[in-house]
């Protein structure tokens, strides 16, 4: 009959192969366990030794997490559950690292004691601001960039009026870009004064470039713009929504300039193409 002692003994031999420690320096060491963060990565902790006493330490590991996640812990609710966590674990810090300090031979100990403390203090990551959604005018450059070599950010154009507006972008060839203006509006009004912007730009611009370098990008479907909108857009440059992006490619690209100025996808194009 397997004894009690024995149960123990399989238990932390098993136990002891997921340790590892290796010297880092002529006194420290870096230990590993079976200790895993949320998300799944490995927790580190260095330990000093210093005659018959040690230092164990996160080697500043914790703040750096919590940093990379967009949690400050000088301020707001996370710094409250940072104090109390570190009054609660009983951990100093310095220089921003935890540390532990004990006897040599309550090593393994305070090795358990500051991974578990590490992990219970990045679950303040939890408290990390969603991540912001890019603007639609962000979204179109950053494809822009992935599909062509010339691509310029906010280029600048002087209308007949002598008023200067900052573009989406400029993308395709450089001695002769395409001038590129994002529209989006998560409301009817919002799209409403996005058309009369994206109109007024290109209308006072009308001269120093062809119909065939002004672009205008609208945010989703078009059946989020009303037909009418879209002719509208389209005596002052070329139309083209975001659902239908190879068809900008091939604009921007000027393998072809259609004759039609909505680069609607084909069901669309069919909807759109009797209108007066």
């Amino acid at each position: 009959m397997t004894s009690c002692e024995e149960i123990v003994a399989a238990a932390l031999t098993h136990i002891s192969r997921d340790w590892a420690c290796l010297p880092v320096g002529e006194d420290r060491l870096l230990v590993t366990g079976s200790s895993h963060y949320a998300d799944g990565d490995t927790v580190e902790v260095v330990v000093r030794v210093s005659g018959p006493d040690i230092t164990v330490t996160d080697g500043g590991e914790t703040l750096a997490r919590l940093d990379l996640a967009g949690v400050n812990v000088e301020s707001g609710r996370a710094r409250q559950l940072w104090r109390s966590l570190i009054r609660a674990h009983e951990l100093e810090t310095s220089e921003g690292r935890l540390l532990l300090h004990g006897p040599a031979d309550h090593a393994g100990e305070l090795v358990s004691l500051m991974a578990e403390a590490m992990i219970n203090l990045d679950g303040l990551r939890l408290l990390a601001p969603a991540p912001r959604q890019p603007k639609f005018a962000e979204k179109v450059v950053t494809f822009l960039q992935a599909e062509f070599e010339y691509v310029e950010e906010h280029p600048e154009l002087r209308g007949r009026s002598g008023s200067t507006y900052r573009l989406t972008a400029a993308a395709g060839r450089e001695d002769r870009p395409v001038y590129i203006q994002a529209l989006a509006g998560s409301t009817p009004q919002q799209r409403i004064r996005a058309v009369e912007h994206g109109f007024t730009v290109f209308s006072d611009v009308d001269g120093s470039l062809t119909p065939e370098q002004k672009l205008i990008v609208l945010d989703g479907t078009t059946e989020r713009w009303t037909q009418g909108k879209l002719v509208l857009l389209s005596q002052v440059g070329y139309v083209g929504s975001w659902s239908a992006r190879d068809r900008l490619i091939r604009f921007i690209s000027a393998e072809a300039v259609p004759s039609n100025r909505l680069l609607l996808d084909e069901t669309q194009q069919l909807e759109t193409t009797n209108l007066p």
